[in-house]
């Protein structure tokens, strides 16, 4: 891996770009937004002396203000989400499709020219909107993925070369956490988020908060295929996922 403070001044220049766009009113009404939605919970936390568990964790920088009063840890247990033992028990129903599907497999949305080699992709959601032609050319995964608590912002089969790599970077936010189910050939291939180092493991489910700058490398010697799934921060009421749901529609380019 090149130098990481490097990456890091490009991460914040970009996260500094993206905001700009938006524009300064409409950043800070999300931010008013999200202390007022979360202040019950931030209530609770420090009523209970737990504050400290929430604050901002090193790296943590998402493209949009981050949400208050949700754990900020970069690595989370896969099994504190119950909804993943569907998904390990379905791996290979859902590598079966996706080998039927694997040419049209397409370079990835957030792909960058400054990763070594291409990263593909198909998805089934993006930005919240559903591809009805890949939901429908997969219907056991998709089926799946109906029982699952999922925001649509970002799913996908996803795959990388051997010797290719994603280059730091970081989500749009906090409140969204990413799964990924590993379909095949993820000997060799590591995640770095924060401050730990995680492996993709065959047939088990990786769940991190991508709000954290994070890359992946696969060191091995064959594409590395998952599942990957973006869901709500399960700490979230269901009114502020109504409102993220309605405002993270987003389009950095």
């Amino acid at each position: 891996m090149q130098d990481l403070q490097a990456w890091l001044a490009k991460i914040e220049a970009g996260n500094a770009d993206f905001r700009r766009k938006i524009g300064p009113l409409k950043v800070g009404l999300f931010r008013l937004a999200s202390y007022l939605l979360a202040g019950p919970r931030l209530v609770v936390l420090a009523l209970t002396g737990r504050l400290q568990a929430v604050r901002p964790g090193a790296f943590q920088w998402p493209w949009v203000p981050r949400w208050p009063g949700l754990l900020a840890k970069p690595v989370h247990v896969d099994r504190d989400h119950a909804w993943t033992e569907r998904v390990r028990a379905a791996r290979h129903e859902i590598l079966a499709e996706m080998d039927s599907v694997h040419s049209g497999f397409a370079r990835a949305r957030y792909d960058s020219d400054e990763n070594p080699k291409e990263w593909n992709t198909y998805y089934f959601y993006l930005q919240g909107k559903p591809l009805d032609e890949h939901l429908a050319a997969c219907p056991r995964t998709a089926a799946i993925l109906r029982t699952l608590p999922h925001n649509g912002l970002h799913i996908c089969f996803s795959a990388i070369q051997p010797g290719g790599s994603l280059q730091p970077h970081t989500g749009p936010t906090n409140a969204s956490l990413t799964a990924h189910l590993g379909l095949r050939n993820c000997a060799g291939t590591k995640l770095w988020v924060g401050e730990q180092v995680a492996e993709y493991r065959d047939g088990e489910v990786l769940v991190f908060d991508d709000s954290f700058v994070h890359w992946v490398e696969n060191n091995g010697t064959a594409v590395r295929y998952t599942l990957m799934i973006t869901f709500w921060h399960p700490s979230l009421t269901w009114i502020e996922r109504l409102f993220l749901s309605r405002v993270l529609r987003l389009n950095p380019g």
